[in-house]
């Protein structure tokens, strides 16, 4: 090059330097330098130091700063739902396996044994612990042909906590008394969650009494006394006879100081505090329908052995033998296939129920009575529980009567904010229901998660888009943006939300910087969770295979509103993607004995399994039974505002096309129905 005449030497130069931007470019086929959408942020762990022989251990679950009110509204209602999620769960990220809901991690290399089942093991808590549960997955089945096949029982779970090599396990009393220690030290978060890893199943009734009462100081030193007085109404059903009426005088002396609307509110449940609070309004205002309602309602609270003279009305009345229910529904008319439909669930589910708790039901047709009659009946006293109407304008024309009695209306209203002398609760097939619950199973596989959505355009479509944003900040999520779907070209949508414009953009503007002709592959933004799709089902078969078309690669979906009873036949096009479905649509026993029902099959098979629900938690509310169970349309729990919400089971369609079923599974409490009276 020296011997070149210099007038040539810049022109050299310059090709050189442009050929060496081009064997680079050459070189970043598949991954040009973009810039991309930035992650969404983690944190990894640092390893613990050794604890000293003779250092106490420092237990460091939660943050300092906690916002133990999030959601107080719902703690503070009268009955705890079990679907709610225990915050201090890792992300699936930071650990190799999912944990369970509840579920604490400490030191990574204590080690977890399986408990037998049925088993009380000792649970150590003086170590660092590490409390995971056993049998985490679900037993499924490798390839179900139908969809009555994809049912599987999930596996009980067990919890057993081992310290280091050589030492005994402690006892149930010495968790008991570590949280006791930590409440002296002014650390109720530790103390409800040192009560919180003990398996419910395994206390005794003395030791079930002082595990609520420690959760109700904890809460009181966290200044949420409604939650504190909730655990305390529980433990009276484990208190003896000496103790009890002392303890109970002292709540209801608490209550006494609350405001009259916010004991109307407690008094919506069926747990001892909703008792207190009903007994208390009774005091006050002496009804005898109202002490019916009461002793048919709660036949076993500890209050009527607690033998306090102010209350003794309650002793001396007898309750009439049967539970007089109107249902109020259209059968006939526009909507009267969609009543017919609820009808015969109730009906089916009232010939199960009849023997055993005396139900007198009585089914009137709203098309055929008038404002007037629909009034007569809210005031009357022939009846105690009002199922229905349907439509939301009756449902309103009733609530402004202000019934004598209280009423589950059969459509998604607003209740809470209404001056009621009795309670009111909402049950519906809402589209609200099915977007929390992917929210929810969302909310189980990473903590903090950030979600995609994509939604019809319609009004169904807001509400959905609508409700999955309210329940990504219960949970501590947040929203990777909200895109409509266009009827016609839905990919339109997509390429926006997933950034594949800017990408295309970004390499346009490197080539025509460069001037050259660079190849690439699209990158799209990276800091997206979960991708949440609400469309119909034939319409859903098109946009999942979109999703995959645009580089989503192995993000999860989660679709609303799209199963069909024939999922099995197009798994090809669902692959990686989680639907949202009812029991019914998986196919329960009930479903079975309806089969021969006309009503039972098709689009109006939910109505029917919502019929059904509707009678059992009619029951249940009547009775003073549980208000969290497995119904026909979801897992159903009595929510702080009076609406009965349904938690959705899902079928998981995996990247081989593996059909997979799983029922909703709430992590059991201390106050779960089905523990509290457990040996």
């Amino acid at each position: 090059m020296l011997r070149v005449k210099p007038a040539r030497k810049p022109t050299l130069r310059t090709s050189a330097l442009v050929g060496l931007v081009f064997i680079a470019g050459c070189q970043q086929q598949v991954k040009p330098p973009v810039f991309e959408f930035p992650r969404a942020e983690q944190t990894t762990k640092a390893p613990e130091p050794p604890i000293e022989p003779n250092q106490q251990p420092q237990i460091d679950v939660l943050p300092k700063q906690i916002d133990w009110n999030r959601g107080s509204r719902e703690i503070a209602r009268t009955e705890i739902s079990p679907a709610g999620r225990d915050r201090t769960q890792p992300t699936r990220q930071d650990s190799q396996a999912p944990q369970q809901e509840g579920a604490i991690s400490v030191n990574p290399s204590t080690m977890i044994e399986t408990n037998e089942t049925g088993s009380s093991e000792a649970i150590a808590l003086a170590v660092r612990p590490s409390i995971k549960p056993i049998d985490e997955t679900p037993a499924i089945a490798a390839q179900p042909t139908t969809s009555t096949d994809l049912r599987q029982p999930v596996s009980e779970r067990a919890v057993v906590i081992t310290g280091q090599p050589n030492e005994t396990q402690l006892t149930i009393d010495d968790s008991v008394r570590t949280a006791a220690d930590k409440l002296a030290e002014n650390e109720p978060e530790l103390a409800i969650l040192t009560i919180n890893a003990i398996n419910p199943k395994s206390l005794s009734s003395a030791q079930r009494a002082e595990a609520l009462r420690l959760k109700g100081e904890a809460y009181r030193q966290l200044d949420m006394s409604i939650a504190a007085l909730r655990f305390d109404a529980e433990r009276l059903r484990y208190l003896d006879d000496q103790t009890l009426s002392k303890a109970t005088r002292n709540i209801l002396e608490a209550l006494a100081d609350l405001p009259e609307r916010l004991r109307q509110d407690l008094s919506a449940g069926t747990d001892p505090l909703a008792g207190l609070a009903h007994a208390l309004s009774l005091l006050m205002a002496p009804s005898e329908d109202g002490i019916w309602q009461w002793l048919r309602k709660y036949r076993t609270h500890p209050l009527l052995r607690a033998e306090l003279p102010e209350y003794s009305f309650l002793t001396t009345i007898n309750p009439p033998k049967d539970f007089n229910v109107t249902v109020l529904l259209p059968l006939s008319g526009d909507l009267g296939n969609a009543g017919r439909a609820i009808r015969d669930g109730m009906l089916y589910e009232y010939q199960r129920q009849q023997s055993d708790l005396g139900v007198a039901l009585q089914i009137l047709d709203t098309e055929k009575l008038s404002n007037t009659d629909t009034i007569a009946i809210g005031q009357s006293t022939d009846t105690e529980f009002i199922i229905g109407p349907l439509q939301k304008d009756k449902v309103a024309g009733l609530l402004e009567s202000k019934p004598r009695v209280p009423v589950l209306a059969l459509n998604r209203v607003k209740t809470d904010a209404l001056d009621l002398p009795t309670p009111v609760y909402s049950l519906s097939l809402a589209i609200e229901d099915d977007a929390q619950s992917a929210i929810n199973h969302v909310a189980r596989d990473v903590d903090q998660p950030r979600v995609l959505v994509f939604h019809a355009d319609s009004s169904l479509g807001e509400r959905a888009a609508n409700a999955i944003q309210k329940q990504l900040t219960a949970v501590g999520g947040s929203s990777g943006g909200q895109f409509t779907l266009d009827s016609k070209k839905p990919e339109t949508a997509i390429i926006t939300a997933f950034g594949v414009n800017d990408s295309d953009n970004r390499r346009r503007q490197l080539s025509k910087t460069l001037g050259l002709r660079l190849e690439h592959t699209t990158r799209i933004r990276q800091d997206m969770t979960a991708v949440v799709v609400h469309t119909d089902p034939k319409r859903a078969q098109q946009i999942r295979p979109l999703l995959d078309f645009y580089y989503l690669d192995e993000t999860p979906v989660y679709l609303i509103g799209a199963y069909r009873p024939d999922i099995n036949e197009i798994a090809e096009d669902l692959r990686n993607s989680q639907l949202m479905v009812t029991p019914w649509d998986l196919g329960t026993e009930e479903k079975q004995m309806l089969a021969d029902r006309t009503n039972a099959q098709g689009v109006f098979g939910s109505l029917v399994g919502i019929g059904i629900d509707a009678v059992r938690m009619a029951m249940q509310l009547g009775f003073g039974g549980s208000t969290s169970i497995r119904g026909q349309t979801g897992f159903l729990t009595l929510g702080p505002d009076s609406m009965i919400q349904r938690q959705l089971s899902t079928i998981r369609i995996t990247n081989n096309e593996q059909v997979i079923a799983t029922d909703w599974e709430p992590a059991p409490t201390l106050l779960h129905s089905e523990l509290l009276d457990a040996n």
